[in-house]
């Protein structure tokens, strides 16, 4: 099984329009509204391309309910930990030429749930053969709180987090790290012999890969785009996945790859048809 913790879960409206201009008053012409965040965006789509997968996750609030209601009509296993903060909403506008966010920040923990967090992650790690920690972790809960999960953690650890909490968690060891060129350039100097792979993607154009003293470059499929939101969580989950079935790290990659294409080729955030991820990997691409 592969067990995501993602921290920072929202609910996602997706709002299309013809034209959007700043300023004036703008009609969608379609909304969709789904379950969402990181953590959620990666199981989504795990699940989608055939994995064992199961989310730990949050949820407050009347929001948080609308967010339960939602992962179980998706069938997406979870173990959902009650807070007392209300789950943050995240909207994303598509006019066919811009994708705009509008992104709410997810609220502090308390002391108690911090501690409800770990002690459902280290029930449900029994059963892990992989763990993928990913999304912003909510104040109060410190910034080494990856790091103490990862130094208790013998199964291999993917990572997508940002800052101190990547800095301090690679301290502790992790397999694999994926990250985006802009946010790798906003990490105060990362410690290299903590990670096993490195993953750096930069849009459209060639994902690197770090091992060791090996470097890789692989240009992901052309795509025409409809919404590339998520496609950094689409990777992570084709990633994981490929670790799950036995492939090597750089197949696995192959195929997160291929899910960050699928994922751009559909409106939802976090959301590949299996098809598309097949018809990407056919093609002919280093």
């Amino acid at each position: 099984m592969i067990l995501v913790l993602g921290l920072s879960p929202a609910w996602q409206r997706t709002l299309e329009f013809r034209r959007f201009v700043p300023g004036k008053v703008n009609r969608a012409v379609r909304v969709s509204e789904i379950a969402s965040g990181k953590g959620v965006n990666v199981a989504r789509v795990a699940k989608q391309i055939g994995a064992d997968v199961r989310l730990l996750t949050l949820a407050g609030g009347p929001r948080g309910e609308l967010l339960v209601g939602s992962l179980k009509s998706q069938r997406i296993p979870s173990h959902v930990v009650q807070v007392e903060a209300e789950t943050r909403i995240c909207q994303t506008l598509l006019d066919g030429k811009a994708v705009t966010e509008l992104v709410e920040e997810a609220g502090a923990l308390r002391a108690v749930e911090v501690a409800r967090v770990v002690g459902a992650f280290e029930r449900e790690l029994r059963r892990a053969r992989l763990v993928v920690l990913t999304g912003t972790v909510p104040p109060d809960c410190g910034d080494d709180f990856f790091a103490r999960l990862v130094a208790d953690t013998r199964v291999p650890v993917l990572i997508d987090v940002q800052g101190r909490q990547l800095v301090n968690a690679v301290r502790s060891g992790v397999f694999l790290v994926r990250i985006n060129r802009d946010e790798l350039a906003a990490v105060p100097k990362l410690d290299r012999d903590g990670v096993q792979w490195l993953a750096i993607s930069d849009g459209a154009r060639p994902v690197s890969v770090i091992h060791g003293r090996e470097m890789f470059r692989l240009q992901p499929p052309r795509v025409r785009v409809v919404n590339s939101v998520g496609s950094g969580d689409a990777m992570m989950a084709g990633i994981a996945t490929g670790l799950w079935r036995g492939e090597s790290p750089l197949e696995a990659i192959r195929l997160g790859i291929a899910c960050g294409a699928a994922n751009a080729l559909t409106l939802t955030p976090g959301f590949v048809r299996r098809a598309d991820v097949n018809r990407l990997l056919k093609r002919r691409w280093t």
